[in-house]
């Protein structure tokens, strides 16, 4: 939910899509009352609806709320970073939201995004300020709900897929549990990455070395969905690969497919190369194979 124009029906096109959805996103045009769709995840049909923002519509959902809005789940809010003379007005149309969910005393898990917050925006003062105001402001309602705030841009695919996977994880408890075994995992090995997706690419789990470069997450990132394609392409379980960062530091990885019936995940672990010996690295990649009927078993009891 969100106003119009804030960039909510190009965050679904770019979670379905994940590579090619700027051409598609451009022809895009205003949601009209409510697109629903469905998609599946760990197994579980989910009904995914896309409120239209403009104002006729957002009268209409508030005036029969129980027609609209009961029975949610989990709601994404998204706020239009750059459109600063719209602030007060999403955060009115918000606030009657969860009057609603209050009254009715549902209390949904609610993921604010602020979207449409561009690379180049990641350093300005001033809307940075401004949205921790809003963030000031509506933590007055955490008393009730659980919130969490995301920064968002189509231009980071990564930052929407972070929002929507940290979204979807709260509504299974045990998710939590594989980021803790990564976290567990890397200290026996100089890993950069260790992460777990379904296969839309929605994270289950990760470990990232820590102060990590943004640049570094997105070049990652985008390695994944490439190698994504190249196991699926070749109808491969395994992939072994080798790059680099802007900053001239080589790391090693693999991908490897995890089956589950008729679910499939992917397994990614990156760690730093070590020039002086290579087989060395070699042999940590090896190793994470010892680790990967733990995995399996936290899988078996999230899809249970």
């Amino acid at each position: 939910m969100g106003l119009d124009n804030a960039g909510k029906t190009s965050i679904i096109t770019a979670i379905t899509n994940r590579f090619g959805f700027e051409e598609e996103i451009a022809r895009l045009t205003p949601t009209r009352r409510i697109a629903r769709d469905s998609f599946k995840f760990l197994g579980i049909e989910f009904t995914r609806m896309d409120f239209g923002g403009q104002k006729q519509y957002r009268e209409e959902y508030l005036k029969h709320p129980e027609k609209y809005l009961m029975g949610t789940d989990l709601l994404f809010y998204v706020i239009d970073a750059q459109d600063f003379n719209r602030y007060i007005e999403s955060i009115d149309y918000l606030e009657e939201v969860l009057l609603f969910f209050k009254e009715e005393q549902e209390y949904v898990p609610i993921c604010i995004l602020f979207h449409k917050f561009d690379p180049q925006l990641v350093n300005d003062r001033d809307i940075n300020k401004r949205i921790l105001t809003l963030k000031q402001a509506l933590t007055r309602y955490s008393n009730a709900f659980d919130i969490f705030f995301f920064e968002t841009t189509i231009f980071d695919i990564k930052s929407i897929m972070d929002a929507f996977s940290s979204g979807l994880s709260m509504l299974f408890e045990k998710m939590e549990m594989v980021s803790q075994l990564f976290s567990e995992i890397s200290k026996n090995y100089n890993s950069i990455l260790i992460a777990l997706f379904d296969a839309k690419g929605i994270t289950l789990g990760e470990y990232y070395r820590p102060h990590l470069q943004l640049n570094e997450k997105l070049k990652i990132y985008e390695k994944y969905i490439e190698l994504q394609k190249r196991v699926v392409t070749e109808n491969r379980t395994l992939l072994e690969f080798s790059d680099k960062f802007e900053s001239g530091e080589r790391f090693s990885g693999i991908i490897e497919v995890l089956k589950f019936g008729k679910l499939d995940f992917y397994l990614l672990f990156i760690v730093e190369e070590d020039k002086a010996d290579l087989e060395k690295t070699i042999s940590i990649l090896d190793k994470i194979e010892a680790a990967k009927p733990q995995m399996e078993n936290l899988i078996l009891q999230i899809i249970q």
